[in-house]
């Protein structure tokens, strides 16, 4: 598995300034995040002018680009947002980027709004599948996707090669299930990983600190022991969120201590 940290946490910073950090903290790739309300690190732009300078601050710091991260807006957006995930799916293409990280949208328990986001998400799927490129649908508190129930009836209502599961444990633990459970039961379909940890079951992620692996209440050794035995072997992408107001020094600190807890939890895998 590669270490990957999403420049979300770098807000403050340019995409130069959030790589270089993320590479300061020791990780291998980056996940850029296209988030309008947190951060955006990523520009709708396919010029190669663009794509060389984006590939090569990559290049600069030794990261590989693991993902781009966005939300995909309601069903009743659909047509707008289609537009603009097109683009997105070009700039991913040109980057050599293979995996887009969404959540699922909508409402959960909402069945009648659950089906729209099952036809939006199937129409994305063929688009992103036009390009080469997989949705990461990520199983998030509130949306219709958001327990393993719901990841395996989405996989049921939209079985397309290029729609997979962005496998977030804090999800999940807040969804009041166990996350080594939902990794064994949706097993291949995870084509992307989320990490951070989590202080308790209700909706609130906890403080930025309490969500670096290692600090809260997920088992953080069982799920990647329960990863690899559904032989996951992609990135593990550290996500935390909330550290909007944080110097980017104290960032940093927040990227450096998780890259380190999780690459002695993967070398302990490792040697059993």
């Amino acid at each position: 598995m590669i270490l990957g940290c999403n420049t979300v946490l770098f807000n403050q910073l340019d995409l130069y300034g959030a790589l270089q950090c993320i590479s300061w903290a020791g990780y291998d790739g980056a996940e850029l995040a296209f988030l309008e309300k947190m951060a955006r690190h990523i520009e709708l732009r396919t010029d190669q002018e663009y794509i060389n300078e984006v590939k090569l601050i990559a290049r600069k710091h030794g990261l590989k680009l693991l993902a781009i991260e966005t939300s995909i807006g309601s069903p009743a957006e659909s047509e707008e947002k289609m537009k603009i995930m097109t683009k997105l799916f070009e700039v991913a293409k040109k980057l050599d980027i293979p995996i887009i990280s969404i959540s699922s949208g909508g409402r959960a328990g909402d069945k009648e709004v659950t089906e729209e986001v099952f036809k939006y998400l199937r129409k994305l799927g063929e688009e992103a599948e036009s390009w080469e490129i997989t949705l990461a649908v990520k199983p998030h508190v509130g949306a219709s996707v958001y327990n393993t129930e719901t990841v395996l009836h989405l996989l049921s209502k939209v079985d397309l090669k290029s729609i997979g599961i962005n496998f977030d444990p804090s999800h999940l633990y807040r969804a009041h299930e166990d996350p080594v459970e939902a990794a064994l039961k949706i097993g291949d379909k995870i084509v992307h990983c989320h990490i951070r940890d989590c202080p308790h079951r209700n909706s609130f992620p906890g403080l930025p600190e309490q969500q670096i692996p290692g600090r809260s209440k997920i088992d953080i050794p069982r799920v990647l022991k329960a990863l690899k035995e559904v032989g996951y072997n992609g990135a593990l992408v550290l996500e935390v969120i909330g550290a909007f107001s944080y110097p980017f020094t104290k960032q940093i600190c927040i990227a450096a201590e998780a890259r380190g807890y999780l690459h002695r939890c993967l070398q302990e895998i490792k040697l059993e």
